[in-house]
């Protein structure tokens, strides 16, 4: 009698696991993007373009630009075809949306893109993707190489020299670095963010003797001659404190913090750099 009641048992959590599994199955396939959210995914197509609702109640197609772009972007929620995405510095507050058909899981992204290239090997917008994908795993060597091969198949492409400067950045190769910055450039003279990569990189590489301060000065008073983004200040004072001229660090300092429109997420950090040049201004006044 024991063991019917406990094959009994049995049957009914078998048949009970067997259903609960049937109606997930089910719910996946009427919702794909299920599970999506906190992951991150890569875009399949544009640079890093996404649709917002506007305060009028319209919707708007964002092109964002530089290093703001997001390829790989963090999912914050998932709702039918759209795909809900976080952006760099915007907390958690989603920004827009991507149409689900345009975006892959970033775990499935390198292999999805190599597959692509494998197929056609003049595919450059894979091999960006590709590397994107392999830029969020730090995966830096062959993030490089892609972004390579990418730029051999087309060269005429800001971007590409933009973000592969990014990685020799993270590298510290100094000389990589700027020489990519500073081809983008050429390839695109009036682009305020590749000259103000191109002078951090003078103002503040890591090597003392890639250093060139009077070079940072100039390409960042560029970038501020093309846009009015205070957080360009704070490399000009950047390079004007390593250059001795304490006055003018002070000054272009203070001129980012006091602005509106500088990022509060970074105001913390620019205080504190503001309180070391100060200090060091009255330590040169005594």
């Amino acid at each position: 009698m024991a063991r019917c009641s406990t094959s009994a048992i049995i049957l009914v959590v078998l048949c009970t696991v067997q259903q609960t599994s049937s109606q997930l199955s089910s719910a996946r396939r009427d919702n794909p993007t299920s599970g999506w959210e906190g992951r991150r995914v890569v875009a399949l197509k544009g640079f890093g373009e996404y649709f917002a609702q506007m305060e009028d109640g319209e919707t708007k197609l964002v092109k964002p630009d530089g290093l703001s772009v997001n390829i790989v972007a963090v999912v914050q929620k998932a709702e039918g075809d759209r795909v809900w995405i976080k952006a760099n510095g915007n907390g958690d507050r989603p920004v827009g949306w991507i149409n689900r058909r345009d975006a892959v899981l970033l775990e499935d992204a390198i292999p999805y893109f190599t597959t692509k290239i494998t197929r056609e090997p003049s595919d450059w917008d894979s091999f960006l993707r590709r590397a994107e994908s392999e830029h969020a795993f730090n995966r830096r060597d062959e993030a490089i190489a892609d972004y390579t091969s990418a730029i051999k198949l087309n060269g005429h492409e800001p971007f590409l020299f933009l973000r592969r400067g990014r990685e020799y950045r993270i590298l510290k190769d100094c000389p990589h670095a700027a020489s990519d910055f500073e081809q983008a450039a050429r390839l695109r003279p009036g682009w305020a963010e590749a000259y103000d990569m191109a002078a951090g990189v003078y103002a503040d590489c890591p090597d003392p003797s890639h250093r060139d301060q009077a070079k940072a000065i100039e390409l960042i008073n560029r970038a501020m001659a093309l846009s009015p983004n205070p957080t360009y200040l704070t490399v000009l004072a950047l390079a004007y404190f390593r250059s001795g001229d304490l006055e003018r660090a002070v000054t272009s300092q203070k001129q980012a913090v006091e602005s509106p429109q500088f990022p509060p997420g970074y105001r913390d950090d620019a205080l504190r750099q503001l309180q070391i040049y100060k200090k060091a201004l009255a330590a040169e006044k005594r």
